[in-house]
């Protein structure tokens, strides 16, 4: 019998909200089939109704004929469907291979076999990255560590179908190519495979099928061989989405004067003698490989972290945060990578996520001016423009792009000059990351100097005047934009 994985009609409701909409989509054994779309589109709700996170409201799954409901994920994980979520969702005090192992260790006599138990986690970890310690904690490794755990625990269930949300968003290059060639080999083996991705340029490399949602409703089903970005993204956007080069758009600015220098910074175990100069209205890229060491500099920089050594001047003095509350009030700060933990309040509202920082100047006699505030926060939603309802609206409910734009806001706020952001993109649909990109561009053009830490080498060359590459701790390399390519920084990031 033929081996296929069928949703039929699938549809979402909350009350008289539809969320998805009538979606018909099919799979054959050994195909990968991508669904993209922008943020709300329903790609996330549709994947939630497969996996059993949620159930439909109309509609029927079928496997191999069959059709199957789940009342639980872990229903669907024994019907052969496992997902690997964008989110990280692993166990932070459990170690890698509990993690990969979770709630299926080996038993032998009612006890675990430890024994057993991590052989199998190795084998499944090395068919993705052997460099991940399977004793450690699992809160402990990277970010990106962490992304590749939670794809190895997905893998390890021994699905027949895969669902693969933003898998490359936190990997950079290398280890990317390392999943590429898992879910080439796992289609090669008659597996199903869902890819769900907003970089178009590997979902053109890798996929059989492209279904285009919008508005939760199937809109297209591309064959990757016979259209391109440009089509992409109008069917995603329902309208044409000029791909303008940001740096010819938006031409530089940036001055001779110096706004922040670093030199010889050291971190034991994390980076050693660091140095760069960022200019009043540049945007210095800093790319690099898992391990580089970028994130660590940059909560260095921001007083999270102690240097052990070096030296940094900001506008000319020499200056040591000790905390992050240092660091701000001198104009610097930082968007971390892990926004979602990092970034946001996500049981406030958004105008109160804009303005928090920034209270002391709304403070009155009779206390704080909240009518102020968030008419102050409503100038920047309309203008920058973030998509919420109100103001009042939980930070938790915007899109990833939304809420990127509501970190800036809060910033711009304050009037800082000096940004650092790490992966300000990642997992954000093309046109809200054109938007952020765009904004960015027109901060250094009115005067802002930016750090800006991405993956994704082209991404670095699209938005960046200059990039700074690092490799295990050390800078290799500070080279301009200009005629740079990704090939090229990966050479200086590889020695």
């Amino acid at each position: 019998m033929r081996q296929t994985f069928e949703v039929s009609g699938l549809t979402k409701r909350y009350g008289p909200v539809e969320v998805v909409g009538d979606v018909t989509l099919g799979l054959s054994a050994g195909e990968v089939l991508a669904v993209i779309g922008e943020n709300g589109a329903g790609k996330s709700s549709l994947m939630s109704m497969i996996c059993g996170r949620i159930p439909p409201t109309a509609g029927e799954i079928r496997i191999d004929g069959t059709s199957v409901a789940f009342a639980s994920p872990l229903e669907a994980q024994r019907a052969g469907i496992a997902i690997a979520p964008q989110e990280i969702s692993l166990v932070p005090d459990l170690s890698v291979i509990e993690n990969v192992m979770l709630g299926r260790p080996v038993r032998r006599a009612g006890l675990i076999d430890w024994k057993a138990t991590e052989a199998i986690a190795r084998t499944h970890l090395a068919e993705l990255d052997t460099s991940i310690d399977p004793q450690a904690r699992a809160g402990d490794i990277t970010v990106a560590q962490q992304q590749l755990v939670q794809i190895v625990r997905a893998t390890a269930t021994g699905a027949r179908l895969l669902i693969f949300d933003e898998p490359t968003a936190a990997l950079t290059e290398r280890e990317a190519e390392k999943l590429f060639a898992f879910i080439r080999g796992f289609r090669e083996r008659g597996g199903f495979v869902l890819y769900i991705s907003h970089r178009l340029d590997e979902i053109l490399a890798l996929a059989d099928r492209i279904a285009v949602l919008r508005d939760g409703r199937l809109v297209a089903e591309l064959d990757p061989a016979e259209t391109d970005k440009t089509e992409m993204i109008r069917l995603m956007a329902g309208r044409a989405v000029d791909e303008l080069d940001l740096r010819r758009t938006i031409p530089s600015a940036a001055t001779d004067e110096v706004v922040l220098a670093v030199e010889g910074l050291s971190r034991a175990g994390e980076f050693e003698n660091v140095g760069f100069e960022l200019h009043r209205g540049e945007i210095l890229g800093i790319g690099g490989l898992i391990g580089a060491g970028r994130t660590e500099t940059m909560r260095c920089l921001f007083g999270d972290t102690r240097r052990d050594a070096g030296t940094v001047t900001l506008h000319g003095r020499p200056v040591t945060f000790r905390s992050p509350g240092d660091a701000i009030a001198a104009g610097l700060v930082y968007l971390p990578e892990e926004r979602r933990h990092d970034g946001i309040f996500p049981e406030l509202g958004v105008a109160e996520n804009i303005v928090l920082p920034n209270l002391a100047r709304f403070v009155g006699g009779l206390g704080i001016r909240w009518l102020q505030a968030f008419r102050d926060s409503d100038r920047y939603i309309h203008t920058l423009p973030i998509k919420a309802q109100s103001g009042h609206q939980p930070i938790a409910e915007l899109s990833g792009g939304n809420q990127q734009k509501c970190i800036l806001a809060r910033w711009m706020m304050s009037n800082c000059r000096i940004l650092m952001l790490d992966e300000p993109t990642r997992g954000i649909d093309v046109n809200a990351k054109w938007e952020i990109q765009k904004l960015l561009r027109t901060l250094a053009r009115e005067g802002a100097s930016i750090l800006y830490v991405s993956s994704d080498f082209q991404e670095i060359i699209d938005v960046c005047d200059r990039v700074l590459v690092m490799h295990e701790g050390r800078v290799r390399g500070v080279v301009p934009t200009d005629g740079a390519t990704p090939e090229s920084l990966l050479s200086i990031a590889m020695h």
